[in-house]
């Protein structure tokens, strides 16, 4: 019988491909022979060991958690590496802040290609948070004027205006006793807050739907989906879901830009000083001088590009930092009882008891907010225990990073310094499982170990107006509200580095969407203080 020769040529290519993989199988799996390293499968690499910590996790659970529960288990040191070939790529693991600082601060390292391709899909190409070298350079000289600490302090007035609309709201919510979302009154809060720093107008968020936000959401949950799925024709689906999303998204922030540029033009404004511009115009100020004095056209596709996938990080993807961190902070406030009581203690002294009262010295006195030195500790402590997300490098020119006298290559890495890991780890914060701002007075963290913003040049740009932001919240609410988490199930301890589950449940973990988020919107109820 003569076997057909497609069929030959089919065989044979099988063989060569199976041949091709299990050498390639081989060499890899090869190299975590005699690295730094929890147990190591031939066949699975380190694959199965993240099924089986996910496992122990509510479902969608955030990576950094699971890297948490890896490295306390193992006892693991510092630096070792993952193995998660071919679902993703291999990773150097960094949870010692020293040497975290090596490719963040002293080396600052590339974003890695991995962690690029997910918030592109997202934010779109060349936006300010996966940029590198002159794209970066230019799009972070282009906007960090707005975020410098004496613009962010010039809007305290500004951002309490819109929280005293979020108090409307919590007494709304007080009076009926309804159980209700935190973070989603708090991302409409937040929301409006950015858009107008942006801006210099109001979405009106907090009082009416915002599709913007919606869509985004969405966006980041096709994403995810992407990221985690395996099923090629749900992947294919998910990708014209987001495609459409994206395209919705953008023709609408077009819309805002081309307003605010017809805007300036009409008024003639003046751009030639970046001192006291909004940050879109910030961002269409070189364009509009060039455009002025070569009379050409006006907003030009590639610039358009360029110029929504800043604003799109910085009003949708930069608020969800202090959404969550305020849910978080709302809730341990509402099982710590002592220190809600030192806080308003502070808030009082500080400023004076009496919101109205407080608000007018916000309008007049925003310095005062130097003075909260326990609302900080307060608000780094609350990022401490459930910090944003952690970083992604790629590999430098030198190809390795020296530990404790070892040098460990990050050729072909994913280089991720897990701030989660570092937060929890007992060797650096005595406790961890506490929440207790308290260490951060009594200056007992290290140095380089508190980095929920990362640090280095490419840390959150946003970091100041998110901080500023919630001292403001907690400054103008926790004295009249007392909220009290809805639907708690409490479990018992599931891990040696947390013990909030058996007061929060699953509650007690965050997931991932964008970034790290309260698992379940944070419902609440809210009473007016006694």
């Amino acid at each position: 019988m003569t076997i057909p020769s497609w069929l030959t040529l089919f065989c044979s290519g099988l063989i060569a491909s199976l041949g091709y993989f299990f050498a390639k199988l081989h060499l890899h799996r090869r190299f975590y022979r005699n690295v730094p390293t929890p147990p190591h499968s031939f066949l699975w690499g380190h694959l199965k060991l993240m099924g089986e910590s996910m496992s122990l996790l509510p479902s969608g659970a955030h990576y950094q958690q699971v890297i948490t529960t890896i490295s306390q288990k193992y006892d693991m040191p510092g630096a070792w590496y993952l193995d998660l070939w071919p679902a993703g790529p291999s990773q150097l693991i960094v949870t010692d802040p020293d040497l975290a600082n090596q490719f963040t601060v002293l080396k600052n390292h590339p974003k890695h290609i991995a962690a690029v391709n997910s918030m592109d899909a997202v934010l779109g190409t060349g936006n300010i948070a996966t940029a590198d070298g002159p794209a970066w350079k230019a799009a972070h000289n282009m906007v960090a004027p707005a975020f410098s600490v004496s613009h962010q302090r010039n809007m305290a007035g500004m951002m309490a205006e819109e929280v005293m609309v979020f108090r409307s709201i919590l007494r709304e919510m007080a009076s009926s006793g309804e159980v209700f979302e935190l973070e989603k009154v708090l991302q409409n809060l937040v929301l409006n807050t950015v858009a107008r720093s942006i801006f210099e107008e109001s979405l009106d968020a907090q009082r009416k739907e915002t599709p913007m936000l919606a869509k985004f959401h969405a966006a980041c949950k096709e994403n995810v989906y992407i990221m985690q799925s395996w099923n090629p024709v749900g992947s294919f689906l998910a990708r014209r879901r987001l495609s459409g999303l994206n395209g919705e998204l953008e023709a609408q922030l077009a819309d805002m830009i081309r307003v605010r540029y017809e805007k300036l033009q009409r008024d003639n404004a003046d751009v030639s000083q970046k001192r006291g511009l909004c940050t879109v115009d910030l961002i269409l100020r070189e364009h509009l001088l060039e455009v002025r004095k070569a009379q050409k056209e006006a907003l030009d596709p590639t610039f358009m590009h360029m110029a929504i996938s800043q604003v799109r990080t910085l009003l949708l993807a930069g608020s969800g930092t202090t959404t969550g961190t305020l849910s978080f902070a709302y809730a341990l406030l509402s099982v710590n009882p002592q220190v809600l009581q030192k806080l308003r203690g502070e808030h009082d002294t500080v400023f004076c008891p009496g919101i109205e009262a407080t608000y007018d010295l916000l309008q007049t006195e925003p310095n005062r907010l130097n003075e909260l030195e326990y609302t900080t500790n307060v608000i780094k402590e609350v990022l401490r225990l459930f910090p944003i997300g952690n970083s992604a490098r790629g590999e430098d020119a030198t190809g390795f990073l020296t530990y404790k006298g070892q040098q460990l290559t990050t050729r072909g890495q994913l280089v991720t310094g897990v701030q989660h890991t570092m937060h929890y780890d007992p060797r650096i914060y005595p406790n961890p499982t506490k929440f207790d701002p308290d260490r951060f007075t009594r200056n007992e963290v290290p140095r380089n170990a508190w980095r929920p913003f990362e640090r280095g040049q490419r840390a959150c740009l946003g970091q100041t107006m998110a901080m500023e932001e919630m001292k403001v919240t907690l400054l103008l609410t926790v004295r009249d509200f007392d909220f009290e988490c809805s639907g708690l199930k409490p479990t018992k301890q599931r891990f040696g580095w947390t013990d909030l589950d058996t007061i929060f449940g699953d509650r007690a973990f965050t997931v991932m969407k964008f970034e790290a988020k309260p698992i379940d919107g944070m419902p609440m109820t809210v009473r007016r203080t006694k």
